[in-house]
């Protein structure tokens, strides 16, 4: 966006002008300094890295006392998660439009929390999110050598805290809706080596919206071992249960009637759609740190199922997923002369996911396409095997005392084993096809390089280049719905993506200051076609530019007032894109295609904006208020760009209040102004499909230390 690139030089210039002066007045005083884990799994000042990196403090956490972990990691420049209908479900857009595609990487503590293979935009699904919380991290932009697959726009790290103190907490928050959280702590702490902290929480919510209820329970085991004092054992177990009832889009008529209703027919709601998912991951990372040398080691297993009742579709089947990973992450680090270092890692995954798809009841449908589905038919029934290797390095050299650079690179291989159930046939009578057992691999280079310049001791600019890939899931690539997409079996190839970057950062006693200007160009993007019966199948078929620039702030004005913005404003346009290349109507002979090139992408905000204004008052001890504001610019509804959506603004009001050392009362008031607004706006088939955002809502809560 070429105005962007006006506006993030000239703030850069201006921003320099006044951090230079901040410093002078603030000289003597204590800086501020800002460490992230993420880009290297080492504690690094984030003025010594060439890279954004946004974060949310352990306080900021605690004050939003959020339903949803995304109310919080939206304080970061640049990033946008939409909690869909205000369920568990999610989608995001970090550098990119709104989307639930596989751009993202998921962790927490550094481990990845999904498959690439088995990609679900729904992954914050199976973070903890209890105050067992230390800190969120967000790596925009392409990830480091250290993140594989799906590491294109964003790497989203939730951080778990250190068991450092003999601290047990509990805690209830109540809402309108039926809304209620209750979550609980203990930890049991031996000073010579270590200690164990269990956490759990359990959520029970009716929802605003019709058929919405959902109940989720959490659990996190933390234990610390220290072997000696240079080895160090840190086991770790996550677990969740989800069940959520299953709601939809709602047309402009819908919406404007009643934004509350389920948007689905009485008949689908009489079957109670649900969607539920169970997960669990274990893993031991073991830590030497010399000196001059660090190894870590972490032996990960992962185990998570999923099924729903797919009420898009118009037969309705059910859909059921259960997938399983072994996998290391290993790295070990040198320290060399004038501070250089050196990583040399490898990450292995094996993934077993089995997918199985049937007609629960006889429907007919009607319209175009119309059938009777029987029940017990089987769509699809298989087992894909998901190997990867992917072996790195990465290094970071000094050429002054002022001067970095970070060059590094890596390689991952991948291979898909399909073993399908199903016999092999063209048509199983309802647009569907089943292909033989087959194998495909993908192998790709991913170069990293950048230049990191101190200008004093509180800030730094930096230039960044990072390569990266996005491989297509299993679904995509053996789920082909008809005979007409024969081209897709065996062509899907990864996507790539090349990022460049810009920016500037400052902590000072004050003030906080983060300024990036980005350009990602996605290569080979994976987008759908559809056959001339209709049927749509996922092909590489465009090329797109995304670019833009992020401003985050955060400025103590005196004891009591202070003030946090997260700014971002972006463009997203097809370099090219012909939809339906070569498709020709099969009655008329015309051709079907149609150049999008030059196009925005849809449902790609101009601006995503957040700003807060806490108090924290000197009269009352332990009183703390936040206002806050949230608000998306307009966007295409459709990559036809005939329609727009004009965005929305919506303001919070948050309270917290330490009545004790041992006691904190906490309230919310979400949607203040209880505006009605579309969270999400898109147009699909030629029918408007909006996620109405939530109304004024209220929550109270109360936490005890003891």
């Amino acid at each position: 966006m070429k105005p962007g690139l006006t506006v993030s030089a000239l703030t850069l210039a201006l921003l320099q002008v006044y951090s230079a002066q901040v410093a002078a007045d603030t000289a003597g005083a204590d800086q501020i300094e800002k460490i992230t884990v993420t880009s290297t799994r080492t504690a690094r000042a984030n003025t010594d890295l060439a890279l954004s990196v946004g974060q949310v403090s352990e306080q900021t956490i605690a004050d939003d006392n959020a339903q949803h972990i995304s109310e919080s990691l939206q304080t970061i420049p640049g990033v946008l998660i939409n909690q869909l209908s205000g369920g568990q479900g999610h989608n995001a857009a970090v550098r990119m439009p709104i989307n639930f595609d596989g751009y993202t990487l998921y962790l927490q503590d550094n481990i990845p929390l999904q498959s690439a293979a088995f990609y679900t935009h729904n992954a914050l699904w199976w973070t903890t999110s209890n105050i067992g919380l230390s800190r969120l991290e967000v790596l925009r932009g392409a990830g480091t050598s250290l993140h594989g697959a799906g590491a294109v726009a964003a790497t989203v790290n939730v951080l778990s805290k250190p068991v450092t103190a003999n601290k047990n907490s509990l805690g209830l928050t109540l809402g309108e809706h039926g809304y209620s959280r209750i979550n609980g702590s203990t930890t049991w702490l031996d000073d010579n080596q270590g200690g164990l902290r269990v956490s759990a929480a359990y959520l029970d919510n009716d929802g605003w919206r019709d058929h919405n209820a959902v109940e989720k329970a959490e659990l996190d085991v933390r234990h610390e071992y220290q072997l000696d004092d240079k080895q160090s054992l840190t086991t770790s177990l996550i677990a969740s249960s989800l069940d959520q009832q299953i709601l939809t889009t709602l047309s402009i008529e819908q919406f404007e009637q009643d934004p509350s209703q389920s948007g689905l027919p009485d008949e689908v709601i009489a079957l109670d759609p649900r969607r539920t998912t169970d997960y669990i991951r274990l893993s031991t990372e073991y830590l030497y740190e010399d000196k001059n040398l660090s190894v870590s080691l972490i032996p990960y297993a992962r185990h998570r199922t999923l099924e729903h009742l797919a009420t898009w579709q118009p037969n309705m089947p059910v859909e059921e997923t259960e997938v399983t990973t072994f996998g290391l992450l290993a790295l070990a680090s040198w320290s060399h002369q004038n501070s250089a270092q050196t990583t040399l890692g490898v990450d292995l995954e094996h993934t077993s996911g089995d997918t199985y798809s049937f007609q629960p009841t006889t429907r007919i449908t009607t319209g175009r396409g119309a059938a009777t589905y029987p029940q017990g038919h089987v769509f699809y029934d298989d087992t894909t095997t998901f190997k990867s290797v992917s072996p790195y390095i990465q290094h970071l050299g000094y050429i002054t005392d002022a001067l970095s650079y970070t060059l590094g690179a890596r390689f991952d291989h991948s291979e898909y084993e399909f073993d399908n159930a199903l016999p092999k046939y063209k048509d199983d009578g309802f647009g569907n096809r089943s292909i033989a057992s087959r194998k495909d691999t993908f192998s790709h280079l991913s170069p990293k390089l950048s230049l990191n310049y101190l200008l004093n001791e509180q800030s730094s600019v930096y230039a960044r280049f990072a390569n990266a890939m996005r491989l297509p899931t299993a679904p995509e690539m053996y789920h082909l719905k008809s005979r007409q997409s024969s081209a897709q079996l065996g062509s899907l190839k990864e996507e790539t993506s090349d990022t460049y970057e810009l920016g500037y950062k400052a902590n000072l006693n004050a003030l906080s200051i983060e300024l990036a200007y980005y350009l990602m160009d996605v290569d080979d993007a994976i987008v759908t076609a559809f056959s001339d019966l209709g049927a749509s199948y996922r092909v590489n078929a465009s090329s797109v530019r995304h670019q833009g620039f992020e401003l985050g702030l955060n400025y103590q004005f005196n004891r009591a007032f202070s003030a946090a913005l997260a700014y971002s404003q972006s463009d997203h346009e097809f370099r090219h894109y012909i939809r339906d290349e070569g498709r020709v109507h099969r009655e008329t002979g015309e051709s079907m295609e149609q150049d999008l090139s030059g196009n925005s992408l849809h449902m790609a905000p101009e601006y995503v904006a957040n700003f807060r204004l806490n108090y924290t008052s000197q009269t009352i001890k332990g009183l703390r208020l936040t206002a806050e504001a949230k608000s998306i610019g307009d966007y295409y509804l459709s990559v036809e760009n005939t329609d727009t959506y004009s965005g929305y603004t919506v303001f919070n009001l948050k309270a917290n209040y330490r009545l004790s050392k041992r006691v904190k009362l906490h309230a919310r008031i979400a949607n203040l102004t209880d505006k009605t607004y579309a969270l999400q706006n898109e147009e699909r088939f030629g029918r408007t499909r909006i996620q109405p955002g939530m109304p004024r809502t209220a929550y109270v809560g109360i936490s005890y230390d003891f």
